[in-house]
């Protein structure tokens, strides 16, 4: 009964399987010949992975303002500060590290999986499927721990210096490795100078990490372990010769490294041209004086004509960044272009990380204005794709655009090095988002200031928030194009920017704000202007806001008032409109004008005085008299009769006789006598208060709102 379902089932299944082996060969197609039909198909085209979705991607194209992929694409959750994305980023790589924390600690957690069969073989580290080396926990090695060589290897080949240190002394030290591991261990050391890497798996980590500039000063390490080892070394071969030069040079170690290569020339040892390029870099370190700094650079590479080694890239590189170090001046310019030409004659031509060097040399901040980056650009633009080979490559492209803001202030050459920039895959050059703020830095303030309108406009628009947050200072820049152009409406979006940009507390951008709209405001449309009033009116609740929380809470960095001035510029911007918002902030303001610093302005304080009393807000028409007579404006005395006639409904003659009477007690309401109480203490001349010309400018340029 049972054989006679299972034998048709057999047969089923072994149809089935012969139909699916048709059909994919059927789906091969010949690499070359003809088919019988006279059907000749076209050659197989090997695809990878990703080719689809990269052909998908590039019908649709990128958008330029979108955020980084790292960020959500929740609008609400992408983050629009420096600070919120340093900290988004770093955040999530804190997560990593906390896995890799337990990774470490805790290697015993990942020798077996739980969910495997029971009856498949649990081999430690080597269960899983497929196995990730990365993922794997890594060996610990201690005093107890029993090593071989393959740990030796394990370790140099994954550049864990330190590991590899302590399995070299746990075998035994000099004595007991053989010659090749000792020299695979030289190499190491040298390279990092017995220092443990900075781990290539923390990206986000390396890539907001603020740099610092290389100290070109002696850091290696003499008598360590590379000097042991090498010493040990019999017969001492041109590779460990070339690995301690190297190393020693790299730290800058000049001397002793000079010297060794004068060793393994005496003793017939060739030296490679990686060596001869570090000695070229460190030669201004054995010599003084450009004349015999370049006599020794000419004389290595001589040298290295006689000894028949061939100079690549990195020879030029070198020469030019010893060049480039020196100093300035013709001289060295006219040196560096004949090396340069030499080169070419040979069939080198210069990387990113010469002509680097070549706009350090000639395009110097107080130098004369040489314009040597338009012969640069119609080289590179010629290339396809420009391929990295130095990491100073990086440096290439922020120092251009430096060089085009300013050494030679030319938008048209900043917009040739940003199409540079993004053709292809050169954005790759950028480098970390210190080299890539700095970059933005130098295009947005060179297009402000030489750019046409329009087109800064829609740069801007590009480029901020999500690729770009603009600095206090490119921000001041902006506002200022913004206040030529007459762009009320931008202006009023410009405080919303400054909150979420974490500017709104530096004290000096806000008032720069205030001014070029009080600036744009009289031209604007009354739907603009509204828009400006409310922004002004935001600005105070703001300060006040946060004058309230340093009262209550004890800060690192307090933020200051908004000064006299400023308070005026708010005045003035809110009382061209009706609304009760607008006159609420007004009244505010003229509080906040007796603790403000500086002096404000006292066209519109007389003149919003008078506008009050029109409206019925005797108080606050008293209040600004006030401040004026406290003090000493002489405008105090005419805008106190012409407030005055307002309130008494009178005309100014009328006034200026009851002013004359001298028992008002009584006679007249509260706000009114405090106007004739500012009269008479303005036509008195004696203030009550000191005016402070200059407004507090100890903008700290370092706080932020997140701090």
């Amino acid at each position: 009964m049972y054989t006679n379902l299972a034998i048709p089932r057999q047969w089923s299944r072994l149809a089935c399987l012969c139909r699916s082996l048709t059909s994919v060969e059927g789906q091969k197609l010949p690499q070359v010949g003809k088919s019988s039909d006279g059907i000749s198909p076209p050659p197989r085209i090997p695809r990878g992975p990703t080719d689809i979705l990269q052909a998908l991607a590039a019908t649709v194209g990128t958008d330029p303002t979108a955020a980084h992929y790292k960020y959500h694409d929740d609008p609400y959750l992408i983050p629009l500060s420096n600070f919120r994305k340093r900290s988004y980023a770093l955040s999530a790589e804190a997560g990593k590290k906390a896995a890799a924390w337990v990774r470490d600690q805790h290697p015993e957690l990942f020798t077996t999986r739980e969910w495997d069969p029971p009856m498949k073989m649990k081999t430690p580290y080597f269960n899983a499927d497929p196995h990730i080396e990365a993922f794997a926990p890594k060996p610990i090695y201690n005093d107890e721990s029993k090593v071989t060589e393959e740990d030796l290897v394990y370790t140099i080949k994954n550049a864990l210096l330190e590991d590899a240190v302590k399995v070299f002394e746990l075998l035994g030290g000099v004595d007991n490795v053989n010659e090749e591991l000792k020299l695979y261990l030289l190499q190491l050391i040298c390279f990092y100078n017995e220092k443990e890497p900075i781990s290539n798996e923390w990206i986000e980590e390396r890539w907001f990490s603020t740099a610092v500039k290389e100290r070109q000063s002696t850091t290696w390490k003499l008598g360590g372990l590379a000097d042991k080892i090498f010493t040990s070394m019999d017969p001492k071969t041109p590779e460990a010769y070339c690995s301690l030069i190297q190393g020693m040079a790299k730290y800058y170690q000049a001397e002793r490294a000079y010297a060794l290569s004068r060793e393994a020339l005496e003793n017939n040892i060739p030296l490679s041209t990686d060596v001869y390029n570090s000695l070229l870099v460190c030669i201004g370190f054995l010599k003084e004086g450009v004349t015999l700094r370049v006599e020794a650079l000419l004389e290595l590479l001589n040298e290295m004509n006689q000894q028949g080694i061939t100079p690549n890239t990195g020879t030029l590189t070198a020469c030019l960044r010893s060049l480039s170090a020196w100093g300035g001046g013709k001289t060295l310019q006219n040196m560096a272009l004949q090396i340069i030409a030499e080169f070419k004659n040979i069939g080198i031509e210069p990387n990113l990380s010469a002509y680097y060097y070549l706009l350090c040399l000639f395009c110097k901040e107080r130098g004369p204005r040489i314009d040597i980056l338009s012969g640069i650009l119609t080289e590179l633009e010629k290339k396809e794709s420009l391929d990295p080979e130095d990491i100073v490559d990086t440096s290439f492209f922020i120092t251009a655009m430096s060089v085009c803001s300013e050494h030679l202030q030319d938008m048209n050459l900043a917009e040739r090095v940003h199409e540079l920039l993004m053709k292809g895959d050169n954005y790759k050059l950028v480098g970390d988002a210190y080299k890539e703020s700095i970059y933005y830095r130098h295009l947005v303030t060179v297009a402000c200031r030489y750019a046409p309108f329009e087109k800064t406009m829609g740069l801007l628009d590009t480029l901020i928030p999500n690729i770009y947050v603009p600095e206090p200072t490119v921000m001041e820049e902006i506002i200022k194009v913004l206040e030529l152009g007459g762009a009320g409406e931008r202006l009023s979006e410009s405080w919303s920017q400054l909150v979420v940009f974490g500017h709104a507390r530096r004290l000096r951008l806000v008032e720069r704000l205030l001014e070029a709209m009080c600036a744009c405001i009289s031209y604007q449309d009354e739907e603009v202007k509204a828009k400006i009033r409310k922004s002004a009116a935001d600005m105070l609740k703001f300060y006040q806001m946060a004058e309230e929380r340093n009262e209550n809470v004890s800060t690192r960095t307090p933020v200051q008032k908004l000064s006299a001035a400023a308070l005026s510029n708010i005045i003035d911007l809110c009382s061209t409109g009706e609304e009760p918002e607008s006159w609420e902030a007004i009244q505010l303001a003229v509080n906040e004008l007796g603790s403000a610093s500086g002096a404000g302005r006292a066209d519109v304080i007389s003149a919003v005085a008078t506008t009050a009393a029109k409206k019925g807000q005797h108080a606050l028409a008293a209040s600004a008299l006030t401040y004026l007579a406290e003090c000493g404006f002489p405008e105090a005395m005419s805008a106190s009769v012409d407030t005055l006639s307002v309130m008494l409904n009178r005309s100014t003659e009328e006034v200026e006789t009851i002013l004359q009477g001298t028992d008002l007690e009584g006679k007249l309401q509260e706000s009114a006598m405090a106007v004739v109480q500012a009269y008479r203490m303005s036509k008195a001349g004696e203030p009550l208060r000191e005016r402070d010309s200059s407004a507090s400018s100890s903008d700290s340029e370092s706080s932020s709102d997140e701090e």
